[in-house]
């Protein structure tokens, strides 16, 4: 009797177990279909990738970059949007508009912080291709033309063909920039605080 109890037990706190695995990961690991829209385009392409680096900005001062892949053709930073409604924005433009359901909201050019971070990388690698592009991944619209390196969810395979063919690197080269990159990441806490 005790056995049975104690064997029904361990099967109950092994499927508990095997229960809250499963919420962690989904709750952790799981990736909107945005996110696995943009993975899935770049697949074939990404030789590498990291994610939420803080590098030094080549002026004195670090940079924090979400994305940046190894492509055969050099590095693509890429910064997605979560935002929705009819977007407004142009390069030079300092601030983009942002219309839904009949309001405006104003927000950072997302360009700038890019270019700053193109940069950057060129200050590390400077004979390295650095490609930037802005994903925004809600449903939203440039109904007056958007940047050559802006897109909508529904518009970013295609309008990645241009970096896509663009000439490859040599593997060794590629590799070595990549790791300098690498070799530079700023690891600790307190680098994002500026004395």
């Amino acid at each position: 009797m005790l056995e049975e109890f104690s064997l029904e037990v361990a099967v109950g706190l092994s499927i508990v177990a095997v229960i809250v695995i499963y919420l962690l990961y989904r709750l952790f690991f799981r990736r909107s279909p945005s996110q696995l829209q943009i993975e899935q385009v770049l697949k074939p392409y990404k030789q590498d990738e990291l994610n939420n680096v803080i590098l030094p900005d080549g002026v004195g001062g670090i940079l924090e970059i979400e994305k940046l892949f190894l492509l055969e053709q050099g590095i693509l930073i890429l910064r997605d949007y979560p935002i929705s409604g009819h977007l407004f924005g142009a390069e030079q433009i300092e601030q983009w508009t942002q219309i839904v359901d009949g309001r405006s909201y104003k927000f950072i050019n997302p360009l700038h912080h890019l270019e700053n971070a193109r940069q950057a990388i060129r200050s590390l690698i400077p004979k390295m291709p650095v490609f930037c592009h802005v994903v925004f991944t809600a449903d939203s619209n440039f109904p007056k033309g958007k940047p050559a390196s802006v897109s909508v969810l529904t518009s970013f395979e295609q309008d990645m063909q241009r970096l896509f063919n663009s000439p490859k690197l040599p593997a060794e080269s590629r590799e070595k920039m990549w790791n300098v990159i690498k070799q530079n990441i700023r690891n600790d806490a307190q680098s994002l605080i500026r004395e």
